[in-house]
């Protein structure tokens, strides 16, 4: 075993090998529950194929879908509309 000292890991945004890191707070700027926007944001296609972000709120635990380039409605997993704020949990 060598005594190989680890140094801090570079101050970079963290991002897949395939995919680069995108900046996808235009496409949901807030929780469309409580308003905080501090979200966790992810691109995942819908079951149709539109290109979308699901949001996770880590402050309500609510979640949803949205579509690339749409009017910023929540969706379902499936694609469909969400109810009422709160909906989504």
């Amino acid at each position: 075993m060598t005594g190989r000292s680890r140094g801090a890991p570079a101050d970079e945004p963290l991002g897949s090998v395939t995919r680069p890191v995108v900046d996808d707070s235009s496409v949901v700027p807030a929780c469309h529950a409580c308003g905080s926007a501090a979200l966790t944001r992810v691109r995942l296609p819908l079951p149709d194929g539109r290109p979308a972000v699901f949001a996770s709120c880590p402050g309500c635990e609510s979640r949803a879908w949205y579509v690339v380039g749409g009017d910023g409605t929540p969706l379902g997993p499936d694609g469909s509309p969400r109810g009422g704020g709160g909906v989504g949990r």
